[in-house]
């Protein structure tokens, strides 16, 4: 051994071979743990020690911990330290070089291990930083001396050299598999045009992309300052039933949407964040961080992170979860746009259907003139006379009524539909839906229903053009007969009913049939909308627009399996 006033490295080749092939760690591997052996493996040649250790301070619990040990029991190597706490927490702490003769005569030592007598630790230090320390220890009373305190930190100040290029390399590999990771769950995300599957493709995407413990979306509604949970992955309905709307000032992420920044929770378990209901009340649950989705300089929504266990965000974890956050808004209103898109394309085809049923409707109108004006001349030539008593003279005023109707329909669809108010007069609605009723009797008996209509005990008139109402009427008719195919009962009754607007009548259709698709129930009154494959979805539609020329309306009083009851309105008449 060379003298221990010989402080130079540069005399001992032994020393210079090791920081050699310490030097060489940096640039052949990249895996840390690796690295750590290689390093000890140098220590031990040079000390030959009875045990040794790196030990790193955490950046999540701000603990000394040992990251890679040599002889030391397998139940220890998890074991860490708070900052100047033995004699390695205090290096850790004053960053100064120090040898223990004899720690059994030393206060500050902490035992970890048997049959230790000597030690001596030294500090790491990174861009000015300590960053952790290397142990070398000795069963034997002062093994070690001042010299080789000197060769074990010039073995610590290669090492941190080395092990800072290994971080690098893996930091530039972590980005890499990051980078990849967000082109592939980005290619998933904004290729998703239907907004709750973009949501939790969002959250399912984000827990890919960070293997954390939990990810959940929150909308932002910045006029009523809410938010609305959208989606949890893993799910955990009991979590999303207790907060799927929130006052700003109740959740969490009050701070990242004000701020329009990410905002870090290291621990949601302690008290302060009770109040918080938002902030999931798990074991499994620990870290957080808040990245807000920004399109336009508006947060739209909120992405939360959540860990297993304590941990600090690096910058460049943060990086990657803003640049998917903004990727996610930008999908968001990807999706907004091709939804308001697709619905003016489908108002478009609409309206080419409609402009083109109209000039069909026109020419058809135009070519049934003339026969309906033929066919009204022959039949009251023929001066069909009968008792009031005989059936069929009931059928000849229905008959003319109804000639007089379908010219009315060709005057309207020629005139563009429409009709004048002079045309609407008092009629009875007993008498109106008893008249419809004759038309289709014979209809209905062959399919087996059963009519029963409810007449009012009183007179309830209403002013109306009367064969409007009778099409109302038997298109709801058919429709319900339709619904019934195995037969059935269709009750029809009538009753005044109060509404802000005063006193407004009210008719009902109740059938037995199957109910209404749920798929269509919120849009049964649009154009073209049917589920009859030989249908055009015309039917109510009409309806509609019938009963607002009146000043009344119609809407689903009720829709079950068991059946389906249609209401419709009408002023009465003054």
């Amino acid at each position: 051994m060379l003298d221990d006033s010989n402080n130079s490295p540069i005399e001992d080749p032994k020393l210079l071979l090791a920081l050699y092939r310490i030097s060489q760690v940096g640039s052949s591997t990249s895996n840390i743990r690796d690295a750590f052996k290689r390093i000890i493996e140098e220590i031990q040649i040079l000390f030959q020690p009875t045990s040794a250790s790196i030990s790193l301070i955490s950046p999540n619990s701000g603990l000394l911990e040992i990251e890679y040990a040599l002889g030391y029991p397998t139940d220890t190597k998890d074991l860490s330290l708070h900052i100047g706490k033995g004699i390695t927490g205090r290096v850790a702490f004053n960053g100064v070089a120090t040898i223990s003769d004899d720690v059994e005569q030393d206060s500050r030592y902490v035992k970890l291990i048997d049959g230790i007598r000597s030690k001596m630790a030294v500090p790491l230090f990174s861009k000015g930083q300590i960053t952790g320390v290397i142990d070398v220890d000795s069963d034997k009373v002062a093994n070690f001396t001042a010299r080789d305190l000197k060769r074990l930190e010039a073995v610590a100040d290669e090492s941190i050299t080395s092990l800072q290029s290994v971080w690098k390399q893996k930091q530039l590999i972590i980005q890499s598999d990051q980078l990849k990771a967000l082109i592939s769950v980005g290619q998933k995300v904004v290729s998703n045009l239907e907004l709750q599957s973009l949501w939790e493709s969002i959250t399912e995407a984000a827990l890919d992309l960070t293997k954390s413990r939990m990810v959940t979306l929150q909308l932002y509604d910045e006029i009523k300052e809410q938010v609305t949970m959208q989606a949890i992955k893993p799910p955990y309905q009991e979590f999303l039933s207790k907060v799927e709307t929130l006052r700003l000032e109740e959740s969490m992420n009050a701070a990242a949407i004000r701020t329009k920044r990410q905002v870090e929770f290291p621990n949601i378990t302690t008290p302060d964040y009770l109040g918080l209901k938002d902030a999931p009340k798990r074991d499994d649950v620990v870290s957080c961080l808040s990245t807000p989705m920004i399109y336009e300089d508006r947060v739209i929504g909120i992405i939360n992170i959540f860990t297993r266990t304590r941990h600090r965000f690096p910058n460049d974890e943060k990086r990657l979860l803003q640049a998917f956050a903004s990727l996610s808004a930008a999908a968001a209103q990807n999706a907004n746009l091709y939804a308001r898109v697709f619905y003016s394309e489908d108002l478009l085809r609409k309206s080419e259907r409609l402009t083109t049923l109209g000039l069909l409707s026109a020419e058809i109108a135009h070519e049934i003139r003339n026969p309906l004006t033929v066919i009204k001349l022959l039949f009251g030539s023929l001066g069909l006379q009968y008792d009031e008593v005989d059936p069929r003279n009931k059928d000849t005023q229905i008959i003319t009524e109804k000639i007089n109707q379908l010219e009315e329909i060709v005057s309207k669809v020629l005139s563009f539909g429409k009709a004048p108010e002079d045309l609407h007069t008092v009629w009875s609605i007993d008498e109106l839906i008893q008249d419809t009723l004759l038309l289709v009797r014979l209809k209905m008996q062959q399919h087996r229903i059963v009519l029963n209509h409810k007449k009012t005990n009183a007179p309830i008139m209403v002013k109306a053009s009367k064969g409007q109402l009778q099409q109302v009427f038997l298109n709801l008719i058919i429709n319900a007969a339709e619904a019934m195919p195995d037969g059935g009962t269709l009750t029809i009754y009538s009753i005044v009913e109060e509404s802000s607007d005063g006193e407004r009548l009210a008719v009902y259709f109740t059938d037995t049939g199957s109910g209404i698709p749920e798929n269509i129930k919120e849009k049964i009154f649009e154009s073209f909308l049917t589920d009859k494959p030989e249908g055009t979805g015309l039917g109510l539609s009409i309806v509609k627009r019938i009963m607002r020329t009146h000043n009344g309306d119609i809407s689903v009083a009720n829709s079950s399996s068991l059946g389906t009851t249609l209401r419709i309105e009408l002023p009465l008449a003054q």
